[in-house]
């Protein structure tokens, strides 16, 4: 039995299926079972993102992309929040092209109108990386950038371009509408990445070490249970947090995550995933140097 308890204030980004470790962690009673009285929420929108919010005082522990530090780092800051648990351990993204379906083939992007993610600069650092790592000219794309998801959307569907860079469920709504194929997962592509995790002030953790061992914890725990429950019962876990989605999408969505292995095992976030993502960041040209390790990681909570 847990002694005592204590409060905790916690932030996503956004709401995505890309996040189910952290759904299914509170639905689970993981942190409740080590003690935490969780207070969650999504990111206010006075702020531009987590860190944000994280550096402002209004939260305790923050879902965000290790990216946010790692260029925080490149530009100067002598500090930045430590990230402790990884969250996503592939790219949650995909390519759709425009029917009918063909033999996928890299060359295909040659001279082809691209819709890419435009709400954050990493899904597309990701997508660009794949294309040059595979041979593709990027002065050969036509892109479409800064569209709003529905706006992307519609703008695919109207013809306007050749490919379209989607997140869950946007893509499984599109595949059941038979209005595309699926050209690319980037999860596959690029591999283990350091993509998003749980973060904390460097101040939060020395003065609160026994609050976040017992989230890294709890968090192993629910970890554990979404390495082997069926998608079914996995889809029950998060439905509360989607209560404006079509249930069959959410499945397809959580299914197609689990078969590339989107999620991580254990909370611990290795220094090769890490470095995988640099790797994308300087391709990217979002930071002009690498950036230790340790200066933006700590794996106190998830050693042994």
């Amino acid at each position: 039995m847990v002694k005592g308890r204590y409060p905790l204030r916690l932030l996503e980004t956004f709401r995505t299926i890309f996040y189910t470790p952290i759904y299914v962690t509170l639905t689970g009673g993981y942190l409740e079972s080590a003690g935490l009285d969780v207070d969650f929420a999504t990111c206010p929108t006075r702020f531009p993102h987590p860190l944000s919010a994280l550096n402002h005082g209004a939260a305790d522990i923050v879902q965000s992309g290790i990216m946010r530090s790692i260029i925080a780092a490149d530009w100067g800051a002598e500090t930045t929040p430590r990230h402790f648990a990884e969250i996503n351990s592939r790219d949650g993204f995909f390519v759709l092209g425009q029917p009918p379906a063909e033999t996928f083939r890299w060359k295909n992007f040659e001279d082809s109108r691209i819709i890419p993610v435009g709400f954050s600069p990493m899904p597309w650092a990701s997508f660009r990386f794949a294309l040059r790592n595979h041979g593709v000219a990027l002065d050969r794309l036509t892109l479409l950038p800064e569209l709003g998801l529905t706006e992307a959307i519609d703008a695919f569907r109207n013809g306007q371009a050749d490919f379209i860079h989607l997140p869950q469920p946007a893509t499984e709504q599109l595949l059941a509408e038979g209005a595309s194929y699926l050209a690319l997962a980037l999860g596959p592509v690029n591999g283990h990445i350091a993509y998003s995790s749980f973060a904390a002030t460097n101040a939060f953790l020395q003065s609160h070490p026994d609050l976040a061992q017992r989230f890294t914890q709890g968090y192993a725990k629910a970890l554990d249970w979404l390495a082997t429950a069926p998608t079914d019962e996995i889809n029950r876990a998060v439905a509360p947090f989607f209560p404006n989605s079509d249930p069959e999408l959410i499945t397809r969505s959580l299914a197609r995550y689990q078969s590339q292995r989107t999620w991580p095992t254990t909370p611990r976030l290795g220094r090769p995933q890490y470095e995988g993502l640099q790797n994308i960041l300087m391709d990217a040209g979002l930071v002009k140097e690498r950036q230790a390790y340790e200066k933006v990681v700590t794996t106190e909570f998830t050693a042994g």
